[in-house]
C-alpha cells in the first residue's frame, strides 16, 4: 500500500518568509501569495527527489516516499467588522484553494487593538502557529498518515519535535519538516529529523498569481 503524507502549513510564516527571502525590493506582500496545494506539491517533487537515489542505494532508516492525501492550511483571517474588504478576500482564496478536496484551510480570527496614535486597528495573528503544531503532532504520534511534514520556520514550534520523538509508538507515522532554502529550520537537539529545502525556483512555481483583487 501506498504511504500517506499530509502537509501542514503554518501559511503567514511561509509567506511572508518566502516573500523576505525570494521577492524583489518594493514587491508587495499580496503579490507573493503561496498557493497551498502547489506548495505541498512542491514539498512532495523535492522531497522524492532526494530520497529516491536514496533509497537505491538502500540506505537503511529512510521514510516511505508516499503520495500527497492531505494538506492542512492554519492561516489568520480578518474580521468582516473590522476589514470587510480584507475578510472577503481571504474567503475567495480558501473557496478557491480548497477546490481540490485534499486542502483544508483553518482560519483564526485576527486580534484587533485600536491604535489612537494612527487612528487605525493594529491586527495581530494569536494562536495560530500553536493550532499547527498541535495538528502535526496528532496527525503524527496517532498515524492518521504515514508521514506528517511541518512547514514553518518558527522556533517556537521546535517543541513538537521533541515531544513527538518522546511520544511516537510503533502506530505512529513520521514527523518531518520543510521550508525555503537559506532560512530557519526547525531542528530539536537529540532528534534526527527528515527536512526537505525549497528553493527559489519552487517559490515561483507555489505562487498563487490569481488576483483576488
Amino acid at each position: 500500500m501506498t504511504a500517506t503524507v499530509a502537509v501542514i502549513i503554518d501559511y503567514q510564516n511561509i509567506h511572508l518568509t518566502a516573500h523576505d527571502c525570494f521577492a524583489p525590493p518594493g514587491t508587495p506582500k499580496h503579490e507573493t501569495l503561496i498557493h497551498p496545494l502547489l506548495f505541498a506539491e512542491q514539498v512532495m517533487e523535492r522531497r522524492r527527489a532526494a530520497l529516491a537515489p536514496q533509497w537505491m542505494a538502500r540506505v537503511p532508516d529512510l521514510p516511505p516516499i508516499g503520495e500527497l492525501a492531505h494538506v492542512a492550511v492554519y492561516r489568520g483571517a480578518p474580521a468582516n467588522r473590522h476589514d470587510s474588504i480584507a475578510y472577503s478576500r481571504s474567503q475567495a482564496q480558501r473557496s478557491q484553494w480548497t477546490r481540490d478536496r485534499r486542502v483544508k484551510v483553518i482560519y483564526r480570527t485576527l486580534r484587533y487593538q485600536w491604535d489612537s496614535t494612527v487612528g487605525d486597528w493594529n491586527k495581530q495573528e494569536k494562536g495560530v502557529d500553536v493550532l499547527t503544531a498541535l495538528d502535526a503532532y496528532r496527525k503524527a504520534v496517532q498515524g492518521t498518515y504515514d508521514v506528517v511534514i511541518l512547514a514553518s520556520h518558527d522556533t517556537d514550534l521546535i517543541p513538537v519535535l521533541e515531544t513527538y520523538d518522546t511520544d511516537r509508538n510503533e502506530s505512529s507515522g513520521r514527523l518531518e519538516t520543510t521550508g525555503w532554502q537559506g532560512c530557519k529550520r526547525l531542528k530539536a537537539r537529540g532528534v534526527t529529523t527528515w527536512d526537505t529545502r525549497l528553493d527559489a525556483k519552487a517559490f515561483v512555481r507555489s505562487r498563487d498569481r490569481r488576483n483576488y483583487t
